[in-house]
């Protein structure tokens, strides 16, 4: 089944890729980037949680290995990302290399980026094959994907989301995307959890309680102290990137949607002991704020065209499909194994 998905989803990122307009491509660039996010995110969560010995990662492990090995259909979907990068990021168009200086001129070039990116989904590949399996969990091998997952998850960060304004360079931005994407998919595997009645100790609730509180309050921190950093340091062009979300309907989705639902995803958290079903709300609220943190960050910046929503809805539930069928599937042979 999984070989038939993959090759379905090839022919149609191929497909995408050579006939699809720059609308439908942006709209394939923000869903990429979500389901990508939560599968990363999942992978750093399962690094986290057995280097540590967490007790919380005991019922959203099954979840969260399931999601970490996502990652060869999600080396398909950034296909149409890595063939349509004239119509994506303006550095990789007609004269776009002008605008780069610097050591910048020499990272931001296309052949450069796909090799980059096609590195980094190997090397996802093989860290998700490595540690998310059931067994024992090696701590050493924990420690080795971490320290593999974090440089390399924020430079594709920086390639693939913020380079999208050749002028902006935010040294803490790549690193608050990751820790967003691990609020994602610890509050997606708990969400399972809680679906599916996954039996617990009360330590471990306690735990994963204090983790999605813990997550939460780091991506509201790193996320401000970036803003903070670059008003105090008065930065002209990283300023205009802020400036740029601050106007009409961009505004609406970042101060009117994504950070009131972190504000309320935090309060909601802070007091201990929650029920199913404050667990459950906090979970989906962090999931919210990510997608529509992720739209704000990654769509004002569009060099030709802005899909219509439905169009971004759409796009979404699609890939999500094959996404969470070929999670499920894992998911299944886990609990058969």
């Amino acid at each position: 089944m999984r070989a038939g998905a993959l090759l379905l989803l090839a022919l149609a990122a191929a497909a995408l890729a050579a006939f699809g307009g720059p609308a439908l491509l942006e709209a394939w660039l923000f869903a990429f980037l979500f389901w990508a996010s939560l599968a990363l995110g999942s992978l750093g969560a399962l690094a986290i949680g057995h280097l540590l010995k967490e007790e919380w990662l005991r019922p959203v492990r099954g979840p969260l290995e399931a999601a970490a090995r996502t990652m060869p259909l999600l080396a398909v979907m950034a296909v149409p990302v890595l063939l349509g990068l004239a119509q994506l990021y303006p550095w990789a168009g007609p004269g776009g290399g002008a605008v780069l200086e610097g050591p910048r001129a020499l990272w931001l070039q296309p052949w450069p980026f796909r090799l980059r990116a096609a590195g980094f989904l190997a090397l996802w590949i093989g860290l998700a094959w490595l540690l998310a399996r059931p067994g024992r969990p090696d701590r050493r091998l924990s420690a080795l994907v971490f320290a593999l997952l974090l440089p390399s998850v924020t430079l594709a960060a920086q390639d693939w989301s913020l380079s999208r304004d050749p002028a902006w360079f935010g040294s803490l931005q790549g690193i608050a995307a990751w820790v967003e994407g691990l609020a994602g998919a610890l509050a997606a595997a708990t969400l399972t959890a809680l679906a599916r009645g996954t039996p617990s100790r009360e330590e471990s609730m306690v735990g994963l309680e204090r983790a999605l509180l813990t997550l939460a309050l780091a991506v509201l921190w790193l996320w401000f102290t970036q803003y903070i950093v670059v008003w105090m340091a008065d930065l002209p062009a990283e300023a205009g990137w802020y400036l740029r979300r601050m106007r009409g309907g961009w505004a609406w989705m970042g101060l009117g949607l994504a950070v009131p639902a972190l504000l309320a995803a935090i309060l909601l958290a802070a007091p201990p002991r929650h029920g199913p079903w404050r667990m459950g709300l906090v979970c989906a609220l962090l999931l919210v704020q990510h997608a529509a943190h992720l739209w704000w960050v990654v769509r004002p910046d569009a060099p030709l065209a802005l899909p219509p929503a439905w169009l971004d809805a759409a796009m979404l539930a699609g890939l999500g499909a094959a996404w969470l069928a070929w999670w499920r599937e894992g998911l299944v042979a886990r609990a058969g194994a």
